[in-house]
């Protein structure tokens, strides 16, 4: 049978990849009576964890709160940290450029921000699938039978049969590889330099105001800025996390420095990625050294997870026909962390795609229809927040401007002035 003549009574849907966004889908899906299975490449849950944590604004919200038991959800809601009063620019020398907010009533637990865990967040998403995850199973193609059917392979030589495949395998998504061709994210020429100091006594006497508040990023005179954002566990969210189905979580706090610029600011002496940690605290040292103090120690203090990325974007993709294979997340708009938005885009993909396949589940459209109106949908925020994305990164490793350089000089002296310093602070 044909992809439109389809019987959706038992449609079975396999999602390859188990992150945040695949998972999502699958508690959505789940939810409803779906028959969905996750495979994800890693060998245990506990195989890869990531320890940054991230922003989750309200469209991401809204998306877990679809998607999500209410049990669940009210576990998110309460382990959530706070990220409440926006987003500093700050000189080098820490004094404060302008603040963003953007936050809602503090009543509104959908529609606020929040800072989490990716490893709770997981954690959560994980909980009630136990039977629908199966882990490693790395991906190796996938077959179109001519009644409409899917059979995915994997390299272990296994494979199972699908009424519909969804690529949530990454910015290296081997289904994107073969589905759409061509079509791999680009290395944009910027790397970051960063990692974890634990959030101690000392450490925390270090940290700008302006930290307490949310993230900053420090904007120098050179080509580069630098990311900072401090990460604070909820107090008493342990009984609630001991409810959930794996017994990991991010427990510590922290602050995370990530200095980026385009590679040859670096003068990198060799691939930065064959470079130790040592070699990379150095080049940072280097970099900063005519910095605020505070600063400089902080970089010195770096002792977790430092390491080097180099920066991807995908381009956009024009539209394909639709099928019974689509893809979320950063298998089809990986983005620069510059606008801290991937993870957001990738819940808002789980939550319209999870729409509309309920949609077909209960025979209200037909499958291809759904999933052409899914892609025409997620082509235009998705790419619109690569740009977006994009455009914050080259703003943000940039060489300044005269026009910069002056106001930088103009802060200066206002911060040099208490009175003047408090009355364009409340401008801001």
């Amino acid at each position: 049978m044909s992809t439109k003549s389809m019987s959706t009574k038992d449609i079975r849907i396999a999602i390859i990849g188990g992150g945040i966004g695949g998972l999502c889908l699958a508690q959505g899906l789940k939810k409803v009576g779906i028959n969905v299975a996750v495979y994800e490449r890693d060998r245990t849950p506990t195989s890869r964890l990531q320890g940054f944590r991230i922003h989750i604004d309200p469209q991401g919200s809204r998306a877990l709160h679809t998607c999500l038991p209410e049990k669940l959800w009210n576990i998110f809601d309460s382990t959530g940290g706070d990220f409440s009063q926006g987003f500093t620019m700050l000189t080098e020398q820490l004094s404060p450029i302008m603040m963003f907010r953007d936050q809602p009533p503090d009543d509104d637990a959908v529609e606020k921000h929040r800072s989490v865990s990716r490893i709770t967040l997981r954690n959560i998403l994980l909980t009630g699938l136990e039977e629908c995850v199966h882990f490693d199973r790395r991906f190796d193609r996938f077959e179109q039978r001519i009644d409409g059917s899917i059979v995915a392979r994997f390299e272990d030589g296994s494979s199972v049969e699908t009424d519909v495949l969804i690529a949530a395998d990454g910015v290296n998504s081997v289904v994107r590889k073969q589905y759409l061709p061509g079509n791999n994210p680009v290395d944009t020429g910027v790397v970051t330099l960063g990692g974890k100091v634990l959030l101690t006594d000392g450490v925390f006497a270090l940290l700008p105001e302006a930290l307490l508040n949310g993230p900053a990023i420090v904007l120098p005179p050179d080509p580069a800025n630098l990311f900072m954002a401090a990460w604070r566990r909820p107090p008493a969210t342990g009984a609630l996390l001991r409810d959930l189905a794996y017994d990991f979580e991010d427990n510590k706090d922290y602050v995370i420095l990530a200095l980026g610029a385009r590679r040859a600011y670096f003068d990198f002496p060799e691939d930065p990625e064959t470079i130790s940690a040592e070699g990379l605290r150095q080049i940072m040292r280097r970099k900063v050294s005519s910095w605020h103090p505070n600063l400089r120690k902080l970089v010195e203090l770096l002792n977790v997870d430092l390491g080097v990325t180099k920066i991807r974007t995908s381009r956009p993709v024009p539209a394909w026909k639709p099928t019974n294979i689509t893809l979320l997340g950063d298998a089809i708009h990986a983005m620069t962390p510059y606008r801290g938005i991937g993870a957001n885009i990738a819940l808002r993909d789980a939550a319209l795609l999870c729409s509309k396949l309920i949609a077909v589940h209960r025979n209200e459209q037909p499958l291809t229809v759904a999933i052409g109106e899914y892609e025409a949908t997620m082509r235009e925020y998705g790419f619109a927040a690569v740009e977006a994305s994009r455009k914050s990164m080259e703003q943000a490793v940039a060489e300044k401007n005269f026009g910069f350089k002056i106001a930088m000089s103009a802060m200066r002296v206002v911060n040099s002035v208490p009175a003047l310093r408090r009355r364009v602070l409340a401008r801001a």
